[in-house]
């Protein structure tokens, strides 16, 4: 062979390794730029067309401060269809949301879209909040109302950590209330994590009403084959403790959380293909993956019954406590995301914590077991005394670890999501108090402890325990 050969295969062979590597980067780029588009669709479609704010507000707010990736994914909004689009540099990683409805925004991966039945809106309750302010006759004299509004104003003077929403419910009165520009009272906020509690309440209302037993093992179909898997119970995911592999890192695109929420479109289903990397109950992980497992469960669980998740959630819970704003966003494949994207307004979030202090009953009526509240308050056996069931708990650790916000008791646990989103169920002052907005680049903890301080001390303590009587059969968690 002459050494014209040899050169021409020699460089044929390096234009196809070169062109394999361009390919392979390529598809690797566009994998990384879809999360980064789906993120951007997501959210910019939720906030527009479910919370209904200012489309310029929300492009400019939303997505500043994140990585410089993002800032190069463009966005294209379409009113009329009620649609969001998103797409990097070169048209790589495009993604779409669409608004449906009842239910809304969702990803749509590869073109499969769940078909869904229609919602009628959620049954309202016609006894509205009770406000009770300084002075009226529904004021609470345990509350220090000069101490608690000037709080509530510090904490929007400067608002440099991004608060949009506090509220202060005591003996189920609003003693305090305050909004960022832009928001009011009516507006849905997205939960991120606090959407692991609305899952954890739809999973004792099944409790309540026989679908589902905790103790029991998960029934997930792809796990009945797998020795160690199928050992999973539903109490083993509520805890963290299932021993499946997950990656919860949002810093690191390519994560497994990141894949499962903005890529994936079935996320439960992804998330219940991960492998176990020890048996379950022994080790506890905190995972977004884990919750979407429980919702995706819980309905087929349901439909085995023929019955519909979403209307289950309406009559079973929101619509009894007229929680009438709560929205549960589901993936392509029509499961709520449970780990990550309810929205409500900051009276409904309230109104989960009020029925949460009264051990799950409303107006006499029992929605939720009884001992309920104690249970998803009470530390998963393996995490440190600091999670119960997909509720985040003030408990100090067994070694140096402290409690999250020292100022509060031990006996406080909460709805807790990214940037800063939280419920405070706090059964000592029998008050919840609800904050939502966007602590972004520093720790949240740190920056929201002061606020939430001084209104527990400008809450004299509760005379008793709330203890409703139970107005149903006890089943126990």
């Amino acid at each position: 062979m002459t050494d014209r050969k040899w050169l021409t295969r020699i460089l044929l062979a390096v234009i196809l390794t070169g062109l394999g590597v361009l390919i392979y980067t390529s598809v690797q780029i566009d994998r990384l730029a879809r999360i980064g588009a789906g993120y951007k669709a997501k959210i910019a479609c939720s906030e527009i067309f479910l919370a209904g704010r200012d489309a310029d507000a929300v492009l400019r707010n939303e997505f500043a401060g994140m990585d410089p990736v993002i800032e190069q994914i463009r966005l294209r909004i379409d009113e009329g269809a009620k649609t969001a689009r998103a797409a990097g540099p070169f048209g790589l990683g495009q993604a779409r949301a669409l608004y449906r409805e009842g239910y809304g925004c969702m990803l749509i991966n590869g073109g499969r879209v769940s078909a869904l039945p229609d919602l009628a809106p959620a049954p309202e309750k016609t006894v509205p909040w009770t406000l009770a302010p300084q002075g009226s006759p529904e004021a609470v004299a345990r509350v220090d109302y000069a101490a608690l509004d000037g709080a509530l104003a510090a904490a929007f003077e400067t608002n440099d950590i991004g608060n949009r929403a506090v509220l202060v419910a005591v003996d189920g009165k609003i003693v305090g209330e305050r909004y960022a520009e832009g928001f009011t009272a009516e507006t849905p906020f997205l939960s991120w994590s606090m959407g692991k509690s609305v899952t954890a309440t739809l999973i004792g209302a099944a409790v309540l009403r026989g679908h589902v037993d905790v103790a029991e093992r998960a029934p997930a179909a792809l796990w009945e084959n797998d020795p160690v898997r199928a050992q999973i119970t539903w109490r083993d995911l509520l805890h963290m403790q299932s021993g499946l592999e997950f990656e919860e890192e949002y810093r690191a695109p390519g994560s497994a959380v990141n894949r499962m929420l903005f890529a994936a479109a079935d996320a439960g289903g992804a998330a219940m293909r991960m492998p176990a990397l020890g048996a379950p109950g022994e080790t506890w992980y905190y995972s977004s993956g884990t919750t979407n497992i429980i919702a995706r469960l819980l309905r087929e669980t349901l439909q085995r019954s023929d019955i519909d998740d979403q209307r289950f959630a309406r009559e079973a819970l929101f619509g009894p406590i007229g929680a009438a704003s709560f929205t549960l966003e589901p993936d392509a494949s029509g499961v709520f995301i449970g780990s990550s994207f309810a929205y409500a307004s900051a009276r409904d979030w309230a109104r989960l914590g009020r029925l949460y202090l009264q051990d799950g009953v409303w107006e006499g009526e029992r929605l939720l077991p009884e001992g309920w509240s104690a249970y998803v308050a009470a530390p998963a056996s393996q995490s440190d005394s600091q999670y119960g069931a997909q509720f985040w708990l003030n408990r100090d650790g067994a070694g140096e670890r402290k409690r999250f916000f020292k100022a509060l008791p031990e006996d406080v646990y909460m709805m807790w999501g990214h940037e800063g989103q939280l419920v405070f169920m706090i059964p000592s002052k029998n008050a919840v108090v609800v904050r939502t907005g966007m602590t972004r680049g520093r720790d949240v903890t740190e920056a929201i402890d002061p606020l939430i301080t001084a209104i527990f001390n400008a809450i004299g303590d509760a005379p008793a325990p709330a203890s409703p009587a139970a107005s149903a059969p006890r089943r126990t968690p």
